[in-house]
């Protein structure tokens, strides 16, 4: 196997980028949202879940998204890991790691999971329940900010050629076809 290409993208971007980009995005994605959410739905009057329940949903979106990433590995019988950790000593969250590499198809499908698992039906919860969509609109646009490495990885694995595979070290992705 030859290494067609190798990123990271913590490298290429810088990890601070990433975090303002994400954020830049969230907000983005929040005006882009409540906007037309808020004329369709002017006269609907709004309920506030308790605090507690939306720090919550904030605190579990990660886990969850990382979990989305997990769920199209079951049906490809390739061994996945996943290990609890804390950041900070207190933030706790899951890793995430495949012992063996995985087709362009099976990584494409592994990276839009999340946006389909998470962001469509955030949105279509929204419309049906706009009692509570500023609240679901939130939880979209900040799950969509956490998604935007996921789709710079995308561009990445769209670009591959047909026949590689992918594999993720610790930092890198290395995107491998066969040598001639």
């Amino acid at each position: 196997m030859t290494c067609w290409k190798s990123f990271n993208l913590t490298k290429e971007f810088g990890q601070n980028r990433l975090r303002i980009l994400s954020v830049f995005t969230a907000i983005l994605s929040f005006i882009i949202l409540f906007v037309p959410f808020s004329i369709m739905f002017q006269h609907v009057e709004i309920h506030e879940p308790g605090l507690w329940k939306i720090l919550i949903a904030l605190f579990i979106l990660p886990m969850l998204h990382k979990l989305a990433h997990v769920f199209p590995t079951i049906f490809t019988n390739k061994d996945v890991h996943l290990r609890w950790a804390f950041k900070y000593k207190y933030i706790p969250f899951l890793r995430l790691k495949v012992k063996s590499s995985l087709s362009k198809r099976t990584s494409i499908i592994m990276t839009l999971a999340p946006t389909v698992m998470i962001t469509i039906p955030l949105l279509i919860g929204a419309i049906v329940f706009p009692t509570f969509y500023p609240i679901l609109i939130i939880l979209t646009a900040i799950h969509i900010g956490i998604s935007l490495s996921d789709w710079l990885i995308l561009s990445y694995f769209v670009q591959a050629p047909k026949q590689c595979v992918v594999e993720k070290s610790k930092n890198n992705y290395d995107i491998l076809i066969q040598s001639p």
